[in-house]
């Protein structure tokens, strides 16, 4: 059978609207939600804690797990921005300097072009020691240079000005050394300061005329009249030429008189030439005279020489001798 429907008491139980809004029908067990028994309890303080969970603000948002953390200590800074230029000052525009080793801005100082010149000069005066001198004083010129203007090369204008002072040394050393040398070799046993020929003596040596020696060669006498042969003075020889006097000019005198101007002429010239007065010396004195045919060409020259005596050799010069 049917029931008519019936409007809902609030009488009844089952007829009052449930806390939902919705209404039930039939008993209230049944109409009850029903709990998950695996549901976790709402309750904080039933749940229990978890001591690896990280606190929650509460008025924080919520950050999913895969969404970087906002605020990190290990952020990364923002990259700079763009270079827009140079920048504009009051006073104009700022500089622009170029990236590289060292300081931005900072230029570096050139060599000085004197010590690199020094350098050059002192390396080339090994091979050119004239180069040498130039080498010093370009070194000192470049140290005055670099220490007024700030610049760099002192290494080389130091290393160029010892190279030049080295060799300057060196060089004037065997300079000195040489010309001693060569002064000892010309004096005689006699303690002579006159050098010897330079004409050096071969083992046969061509004959010449007693005109063509100059003062202070030795020679042997030749094979004709006239004539002699070269000889060294260090070396055995028989004569040594002293002097050239020209007699006066006029008229050819004769013979006799240009011989006995010419003996005068030679013996004031062994006394000067020796030390001492031919009477007490124990060379004697030769001499040649110009003849007529010489005369008249206007060669009035005499030849005086000294030569050992009784057909002894002379060894040495005997200029200064006093012998």
């Amino acid at each position: 059978m049917s029931y008519p429907p019936y409007p809902p008491d609030p009488n009844r139980p089952q007829d009052s609207p449930p806390a939902s809004g919705f209404p039930t029908y039939g008993r209230p067990e049944e109409t009850a939600p029903k709990q998950n028994p695996y549901d976790r309890p709402q309750d904080p303080v039933a749940r229990k804690q978890n001591p690896y969970d990280r606190p929650q603000d509460a008025g924080a948002p919520f950050v999913p797990p895969s969404s970087p953390v906002q605020g990190s200590p290990y952020q990364l800074p923002p990259p700079p921005p763009p270079y827009q230029g140079p920048q504009q000052y009051q006073g104009g525009q700022y500089p622009q300097f170029a990236y590289g080793y060292g300081y931005q801005g900072v230029q570096q100082a050139k060599t000085n072009g004197l010590a690199i010149a020094a350098l050059v000069c002192g390396l080339v005066g090994v091979f050119i020691s004239l180069v040498a001198p130039v080498a010093i004083g370009l070194g000192i010129a470049a140290l005055v240079q670099i220490k007024r203007r700030q610049e760099r090369g002192t290494g080389q204008a130091v290393a160029g000005l010892v190279l030049g002072s080295l060799i300057t040394v060196v060089v004037g050393a065997l300079t000195v050394f040489f010309i001693v040398v060569d002064w000892n070799e010309g004096t005689d046993d006699y303690g002579s300061d006159e050098p010897v020929s330079s004409y050096s003596a071969t083992p046969t040596p061509d004959p010449v005329y007693a005109d063509e020696l100059v003062v202070g060669e030795c020679f042997d006498e030749g094979s004709e009249e006239g004539q002699v042969l070269r000889q060294p003075c260090p070396i055995d020889h028989q004569g040594e030429l002293i002097a050239n006097v020209t007699l006066p000019r006029g008229a050819y005198p004769g013979d006799a008189k240009v011989q006995e101007t010419a003996r005068r002429a030679c013996r004031a010239e062994f006394a000067k030439y020796v030390g001492v007065p031919l009477e007490k010396s124990v060379r004697k004195s030769n001499y040649w005279w110009p003849d007529e045919s010489l005369w008249k060409v206007n060669n009035r020259i005499v030849i005086c020489a000294v030569e050992a005596d009784d057909g002894d050799i002379l060894h040495g010069s005997v200029k200064g001798s006093k012998r």
